[in-house]
This record gives C-alpha cells, sequence and structure tokens, in this order.
C-alpha cells in the first residue's frame, strides 16, 4: 500500500520516471524523436526529451514503462511516421497511450499498430451529475461545448475559463446582429483566454448546432435564439464545417500561422453565411 502511496504521489506531481504524460496544441518531430542530442534536454531519470528516448531506458521504480499523449491527433505527418517504429517494435516493457477525440485523425498505419478502444461521450445528464457530485452547482453542461469532458469542465473552472465559451458564442451574436464590426469581433476573440485551437473548435461546435436545429427543425433557445430567424443554406454550414476542420489539420503540418488571417477568413465566411 506504502508502493502505491509513492507512485500515486508521482503521478499527481507528474513525476514519475517511469510516466512520460505529453499534452500539446501540436507534437513535432523533435517531441518523438530527437535528431541531435542536447545536453540541456537531458533529464537523468527520462533521459531526452522525447518519446523513442524515452521507451529506450528501461524501467526505473515500476515494471514498465508508459508514454501518454493526450491529444494525440495534433500530430504532423512527420511525428506520426517517426512514431512509427516505436509502435512496429515496441520494447517488452512499453506501452503507449494516445488520445483523440475525432476519430480517423490519424494516419491509418498508425491505427493498424494499435489497439483502438472507442470510448462514447457521456450525456449531458451524466455530466451535470459528476459536477454535482463534485460539488459544482453553479454550473452545468450547457455552459460549455458538447465535446468538454468532466475533467476539461472542472479544469476550466478552476483556472477561471468557464465562461469562454459562452464569451465566444456572444461575440458571435453581436457580430450577426452587427453590433460590432469584424475587427471588433477579433479583437473581442483574441481577449479571450483560449489557444487558436479551441477558438477553431469552438468554431465548428457552434456551426453544428445551428445546423442541426435547422436539418431537425427544433427551436434554440437562450443565448442562440436569435439564429432561429437567421438565413442560411445548410450544405453552405457543411461545406464550412469541413474546411474548418482541414483547416485545423493544416495547421498541425505548419510551424506557423497568422491568427488574425485566419480569424478574418472565419468572420468573413459567417457574415456570408449566417444572415438576419
Amino acid at each position: 500500500e506504502s508502493l502505491n502511496n509513492d507512485h500515486q504521489n508521482l503521478f499527481d506531481k507528474n513525476n514519475h520516471p517511469d510516466l512520460y504524460l505529453l499534452d500539446k496544441d501540436k507534437y513535432l518531430l523533435k517531441d518523438i524523436r530527437r535528431q541531435k542530442k542536447d545536453s540541456k534536454n537531458w533529464d537523468e531519470e527520462k533521459g531526452f526529451n522525447d518519446v523513442v528516448a524515452f521507451l529506450t531506458l528501461t524501467p526505473s521504480t515500476s515494471k514498465n514503462k508508459v508514454v501518454c499523449m493526450i491529444n494525440a491527433d495534433t500530430m504532423n505527418n512527420i511525428a506520426q511516421n517517426a512514431l512509427l517504429k516505436s509502435l512496429e517494435e515496441p520494447a517488452p516493457f512499453s506501452y503507449i497511450i494516445m488520445t483523440t477525440s475525432r476519430s480517423k485523425a490519424l494516419n491509418q498505419t498508425i491505427y493498424s499498430r494499435c489497439q483502438v478502444i472507442n470510448i462514447p461521450f457521456l450525456s449531458s445528464n451524466k455530466v451535470n451529475d459528476w459536477l454535482q457530485d463534485n460539488g459544482i452547482n453553479d454550473f452545468s453542461s450547457i455552459d460549455f461545448p458538447s465535446f468538454a469532458t468532466p475533467f476539461s469542465i472542472l479544469d476550466d473552472i478552476q483556472s477561471d475559463r468557464q465562461n469562454c465559451y459562452k464569451e465566444f458564442i456572444s461575440i458571435l451574436v453581436d457580430f450577426i446582429s452587427q453590433k460590432i464590426d469584424q475587427n471588433q469581433a477579433i479583437k473581442l476573440l483574441n481577449d479571450i483566454d483560449i489557444n487558436f485551437i479551441s477558438k477553431i473548435n469552438y468554431f465548428v461546435e457552434f456551426y453544428k448546432i445551428i445546423l442541426k436545429a435547422r436539418i431537425t427543425e427544433e427551436e434554440l433557445s437562450g443565448t442562440y435564439k436569435i439564429f432561429n430567424s437567421t438565413k442560411f443554406n445548410k450544405l453552405k454550414i457543411s461545406n464550412l464545417i469541413n474546411d474548418i476542420n482541414d483547416l485545423r489539420d493544416d495547421l498541425y503540418d505548419v510551424t506557423s500561422i497568422n491568427e488574425t488571417h485566419v480569424l478574418n477568413y472565419f468572420f468573413s465566411e459567417l457574415k456570408l453565411s449566417v444572415r438576419q
């Protein structure tokens, strides 16, 4: 029991020598395999700060070494190819766990070398029950995008980001209502404490909600109520969702991007696609 507690304490501090936890907005080649050995990137327990080097070391305090990559779909093609050898010829004491919220987001060669486990999204009621069981009564699942998990909601609340999605939708409402212009909308959006990928995900979430309501002929309520009377072409919105998803995939293959340029494109398309 004491040993288990020691392991748990190391896990909680993200300092376990046999666990390499990665949670990044974008994974590059250097995260998987470094081309050159650099002494300043050396860690006495974990070796070089990359997946391949970590897995070549024998376990320190456990029977196995584990790499856990959150949002592995953010790997570009070069990074995915660099990971293949470790998947094809894994060390007997090693495990690689990759999570993604987008099915088929990785190359097929990755899936063919892994065991795929699909975890369904929790219903809104179950998420709300979990939040209440953890003492959160001021917020519910409706305050967050549908892809938000209970732990991500909890993290947003603890980080004071619980209103980010509602602020995002309010900006879109004011833009569609012509209360603010495009430059003001982009400035307000940039003031929200979320990364660029989250902004893209929010745009996709918004379009999916209004598209679903139009297809199912359901009335939107709350902040979305204004979009009951807007005019838009369902096929145009569907194509726009695909375009944004494709653009998000492209972001993982480039080293830099002009966010303002992309946001200008998003708002220009929004203005053309959804009208009062």
